[in-house]
């Protein structure tokens, strides 16, 4: 928290925010950069520590956080050669937490427009990812010793039996925009100034996000908050969200005694279809940039080769 913003209440002061005024720190090193001036504008003076610039109280006792949740879960223990899971959760997370983020927005958290009042930042956290679905099953295949077919010694048994598959997986939701305007022009010396929303707008895009890279908001849907305002873009905006994520590996084993011993080879294929996790958005109105998604997270597809032997 910026705890030398200007009160708001000064902004009905409107541009004599920006009258330059004699400055009673000019001379006095002191004062470091505020001594190299002999004017300063009227906002500077009307700071509660006008003496100094931005001063942060670092992860104050200020925060606030709702976290609402409903759970499914299935579940098959191994027998009769496979078993596995299901659960899904859908969830709700609400926060007036700032300068918090996550891993796939550009401007994840932002800072809070009134440092005076943070209780109007309550809303849907830049965490919030409300669909979350995992899946992991494994399987034995029937073949070879002990198995439906091929229960006798020989080539084909050899070759086919022994092998089980794996996969685990997930497909989760995406996270919220949080859109601030490039040029903060509020006259309060914070940190930041969020944009108007224009109604009846839509903010996302149709198609794919590999075919939206390019565009994937739409900068109507924003425009630049007058002087001496804040802007009633929310902090998280849940209309347009980063893209989804979704991650899928398989794994083959294949086991066989040799001698006293056994034999275990294991191949694992991480993010098995190659897909990207990609960033959210740029979203700084105002900026070149603003809507495109630049990069991705994540890796790329792995192959893991693993030979084991137990005696």
């Amino acid at each position: 928290m910026n705890i030398n913003q200007v009160d708001p209440r000064y902004q009905s002061l409107g541009s004599s925010l920006l009258d330059p005024v004699p400055n009673p720190f000019f001379g006095n090193p002191v004062f470091g950069d505020l001594s190299q001036s002999e004017t300063v504008p009227q906002a500077q003076l009307l700071r509660p520590y006008p003496q100094f610039g931005g001063l942060y109280a670092q992860q104050p006792s200020e925060g606030r956080r709702r976290y609402d949740a409903a759970l499914f879960r299935f579940e098959r223990r191994f027998r009769g050669g496979y078993g596995g899971r299901v659960n899904y959760t859908w969830s709700r997370t609400r926060d007036n937490v700032v300068g918090e983020g996550n891993a796939f927005s550009r401007r994840p958290g932002g800072a809070a427009l009134n440092n005076y009042d943070l209780e109007p930042e309550f809303g849907p956290s830049i965490t919030d990812a409300p669909h979350r679905l995992n899946v992991s099953g494994i399987v034995d295949l029937p073949f070879g010793e002990g198995k439906r077919w091929l229960d006798r010694p020989g080539l084909w048994s050899a070759l086919l039996g022994g092998w089980s598959f794996s996969a685990a997986g997930y497909v989760q939701s995406g996270f919220p925009i949080a859109v601030i305007q490039r040029l903060n022009n509020t006259g309060l010396l914070g940190d930041v100034q969020r944009p108007n929303s224009v109604p009846g707008v839509d903010p996302g895009h149709s198609g794919s996000t590999v075919e939206n890279l390019g565009s994937y908001l739409n900068p109507d849907a924003w425009s630049d908050a007058p002087a001496f305002t804040f802007g009633d873009a929310p902090r998280t905006d849940t209309c347009v969200r980063t893209p989804m994520r979704h991650n899928w590996d398989f794994a083959f084993q294949k086991s066989e005694s040799v001698g006293a011993g056994r034999i275990t080879a294991r191949v694992e294929i991480i993010n098995a279809f190659d897909r990207p996790d990609f960033n959210g958005p740029v979203t700084v109105l105002g900026n070149p940039n603003f809507g495109r998604i630049l990069g991705v997270n994540g890796f790329p597809r792995l192959f893991q080769f693993t030979v084991r032997y137990d005696w």
